[in-house]
C-alpha cells in the first residue's frame, strides 16, 4: 500500500514537471505587446495603445485653489465649473486686487484664435516705437495665402490696418501676411515684456498660454505698463468690436473688452463702477456662459 502511494506521488510530480515546461516554453514563444510603441515577434506587428502626446494633453487633477483666493468666489467656481471638464480659471478685481485663482491643470495649453492677440500686441508695440505705422502697406504672397480664403490676394498690397482688422475677425491669410512682418522673435520678445511667464508663440503661429497669462494681458493694458495709454486704448478698441466666439462676458452691460475662442476667453469689464478681469482655459467651453454668470454677480 505504501509502495503504490509513493510511487503515485512519483508520477503526479512528473506531471506537474512536464506542466510547467510546457507553459515556460509557450510564455517565452509569446508576443509581447508593450503600451506606446510595436514589437514584432515571429514576422507578426503586434497592436499597440497610444498614449496621448503629453505636450498638448493634461489629465485634470484635484481641483487647487491658489494661496490668498478669495474663497467665497473660489468655491463658487469650483462648484461651477464641476468635475467633468480640464480647466484654469483666473479672476481678478481691478477696484482692490482681489483675485481667485482656480484649477485643476497647472500647464500652459494651445488656443485658437485667441493667440491673434499676442500678434495684435506686437503690431501695436512697434507701432509705438516706430517700426510700424498705420500707413504701412504689406504685400501678400502666394505662400501667404490660406486655402478657400480669398479676401486678400497674392501680389496685391494692402493697409496694415485693414490686415489687423482682416486677422481679427478670422483671417488666417492675414495673420500670416503681418506675422511674416513683425517676425516670430518680436511677438515672444512682447510676450515677456508683458510679463507673460507660461506663454508662447512656435513655428507655425502655434501658441500655448495659462487663464493666468491672459488676464496678465488685460491687467497690463488696463494699467498701460508695456504699451502707452494711446496704443493700450487702441488695442482694447480692437477688443470691443471685434467678432468672436466670447461666452464668459455676455451677460450684463457695461463695457466689455475681450476676445475667445472654444478652448480660451479672456475679457476685461467694466460695470457699474466696477473694474475686473477674467480668463478662462479649458477643454470644452461648456460652462463658459454659465461662469461668466456667476461672476457677474461677484460685481453686483
Amino acid at each position: 500500500m505504501k509502495n503504490k502511494v509513493f510511487v503515485g506521488s512519483i508520477i503526479t510530480t512528473l506531471l506537474a514537471f512536464m506542466l510547467y515546461t510546457v507553459n515556460l516554453k509557450q510564455t517565452k514563444n509569446a508576443d509581447i505587446k508593450i503600451i506606446g510603441q510595436s514589437q514584432k515577434r515571429n514576422g507578426n506587428k503586434s497592436k499597440s495603445i497610444k498614449e496621448p502626446h503629453t505636450a498638448e494633453i493634461e489629465y485634470p487633477r484635484e481641483v487647487k485653489i491658489t494661496g490668498g483666493s478669495k474663497l467665497v468666489w473660489a468655491k463658487k467656481i469650483k462648484q461651477t465649473m464641476g468635475k467633468k471638464q480640464s480647466y484654469q480659471v483666473y479672476l481678478k478685481d481691478l477696484n482692490n486686487n482681489q483675485f481667485a485663482q482656480v484649477a485643476n491643470i497647472s500647464k500652459a495649453h494651445s488656443v485658437n484664435s485667441v493667440s491673434r492677440l499676442f500678434l495684435l500686441l506686437t503690431i501695436y508695440y512697434q507701432e509705438q516705437h516706430h517700426k510700424l505705422s498705420s500707413k504701412t502697406v504689406i504685400k501678400v504672397k502666394k505662400a501667404d495665402v490660406v486655402k478657400d480664403e480669398k479676401i486678400l490676394q497674392p501680389g496685391i498690397g494692402y493697409g496694415i490696418t485693414y490686415l489687423r482688422q482682416a486677422m481679427m475677425n478670422g483671417s488666417q491669410t492675414a495673420t500670416n501676411v503681418l506675422l511674416r512682418k513683425v517676425k516670430l522673435t518680436q511677438v515672444n520678445f512682447v510676450i515677456k515684456k508683458m510679463g507673460l511667464v507660461d506663454t508662447k508663440v512656435k513655428p507655425k503661429f502655434v501658441a500655448t498660454t495659462t487663464a493666468k497669462d491672459l488676464a496678465q494681458i488685460m491687467i497690463n493694458l488696463y494699467q498701460n505698463k508695456t504699451l502707452n495709454r494711446q496704443y493700450s486704448n487702441r488695442v482694447l478698441g480692437v477688443l470691443s468690436s471685434v467678432k468672436n466666439k466670447l461666452k464668459i462676458g455676455q451677460t450684463g452691460s457695461g463695457l466689455i473688452y475681450a476676445i475667445g475662442d472654444k478652448k480660451a476667453n479672456v475679457a476685461l469689464i467694466q460695470r457699474g463702477g466696477n473694474t475686473y478681469c477674467m480668463a478662462i482655459l479649458s477643454n470644452s467651453d461648456h460652462n463658459f456662459s454659465q461662469l461668466g454668470k456667476v461672476v457677474n454677480k461677484f460685481f453686483k
